[in-house]
């Protein structure tokens, strides 16, 4: 048999690579990606965060998050290794390249770059949220008390959670009467879609509902 007819799975002839962890992969990259941006201190005070030699230090909501960038890892104060989706964030947002300010207050609906999500946004974060801790308007008010964050004069429960510095996000919970049902509805700053990647932005009110869940940033 030839060489070009052997079998790709013959033991010996076509190592099989390592398997990939896609979250470790998806860190790995943002830690490069971080490194490469050479974000300098004043561009990360603009975000919210400091810098001591390789380590930086971020609040997220009423916490605050050590980047290490030598051992590439991201830890919660006092607490232990953050889990996967606010590393991600974390890095995602210090990565950012435009710091352009905009606080004009949107719904998802205004970036562009999301409304192929929209359906899956209503299922996924305002269904969710009704569903269980947005059950009850008392319910939330108590969660959001947990977790700081700053409650807002709306008609009705209106919460402001700040994942990040440049990154607060408005939760608000329409009791509803006899005629409609209770609601809800998420409000961003504009430049949310300066900061963070598409999906980042879903992620982010999904962290937000985890946190009134009582889930903690840290593993």
């Amino acid at each position: 048999m030839s060489q070009s007819e052997r079998p790709i799975s013959e033991p010996g002839r076509f190592p099989i690579p390592p398997k990939q962890r896609p979250y470790e992969l998806a860190l790995n990259v943002s830690f490069d990606a971080l490194l490469a941006r050479k974000q300098t201190l004043e561009r990360l005070a603009k975000l919210g965060a400091t810098r001591d030699g390789m380590t930086l230090r971020l609040p997220a909501l009423d916490q605050h998050l050590v980047i290490d960038m030598d051992a590439r890892d991201v830890l919660v104060e006092g607490q232990g290794r953050a889990r996967v989706n606010w590393a991600l964030l974390a890095l995602h947002y210090l990565s950012a390249g435009d710091l352009t300010e905009d606080a004009r207050e949107v719904t998802l609906t205004h970036f562009a770059d999301t409304r192929g999500y929209l359906s899956a946004y209503n299922k996924r974060i305002i269904g969710r949220f009704m569903g269980t801790v947005g059950r009850t308007d008392a319910g939330f008010r108590q969660a959001a008390g947990r977790v700081g964050a700053t409650p807002i004069p709306w008609n009705g429960a209106c919460y402001r959670f700040d994942v990040f510095p440049r990154l607060p996000i408005t939760f608000i919970r329409y009791e509803g009467d006899d005629d409609f049902p209770p609601e809800a509805n998420i409000v961003y700053r504009a430049d949310a879609g300066l900061l963070l990647p598409p999906e980042d932005r879903i992620v982010a009110a999904e962290a937000i509902i985890e946190a009134l869940s009582g889930r903690a940033i840290s593993e």
